[in-house]
């Protein structure tokens, strides 16, 4: 029996684990200037933080992704033969996210290099999820509503919930009253039914 309780609490952290990553993706089709697709062509992308760098290799269709990779910023440089070589900079990778970067390549050398500097598209056509980040530095140096029923507390201990107030679309308010729904955190996204937020922390 303890066995297979502890077989049990082992799975349900496996699967914790995997559900909660810190990881995104880098996905996109290279293409020529007609808009043929190019196959085998070898994609970088480089955290310019870290040095790392990690490869991938374009299929029959011209696909590539780059899964599994630690958040930052990122380089991604394209090499082919008869092309020039690409590079696009400014490229900001944040946890869960799957980057579309489609790639067009321009006849010529692997001495002559094409740079793009422009941010990533912030339309995501990967999937239909909308989602949005509040970084760090935000949450240190916003004055944040406290927590309790009046929005402050006497500790000085700010709400993690109020985070809700700094995406678009998200209405957030602390019950007000006596017994056990004050102080509940109530949030409403996008005119969606109250009470239908899931949390995880």
């Amino acid at each position: 029996m303890r066995i297979a309780r502890l077989a049990i609490c082992l799975l349900a952290g496996i699967f914790v684990a995997v559900a909660q990553t810190d990881r995104g993706s880098i996905t996109g089709t290279v293409s020529d200037p007609t808009g043929a697709v190019v196959a085998n062509a070898a994609i970088a992308a480089k955290n310019v933080a870290t040095g790392q760098t990690y490869t991938a290799t374009s299929t029959q269709t011209g696909n590539y992704t780059l899964a599994q990779l630690p958040t930052g910023a990122y380089e991604v440089t394209v090499t082919v033969q008869g092309f020039k070589k690409f590079t696009r900079q400014g490229l900001e990778l944040a946890p869960t996210q799957t980057m579309r970067i489609d790639i067009s390549l321009e006849v010529g050398s692997n001495a002559e290099t094409v740079t793009v500097t422009a941010e990533a598209t912030l339309l995501k056509t990967e999937n239909g999820e909308l989602a949005s980040n509040v970084t760090g530095d935000r949450l240190n140096n916003l004055p944040l509503l406290g927590i309790g029923p009046n929005g402050a507390s006497a500790a000085g201990i700010r709400n993690p919930w109020a985070l809700a107030q700094l995406v678009p679309g998200a209405k957030f308010s602390i019950a007000q009253g006596t017994g056990f729904i004050a102080g509940i955190p109530t949030m409403v996204v996008n005119g969606a039914p109250a009470q239908t937020a899931s949390y995880r922390v």
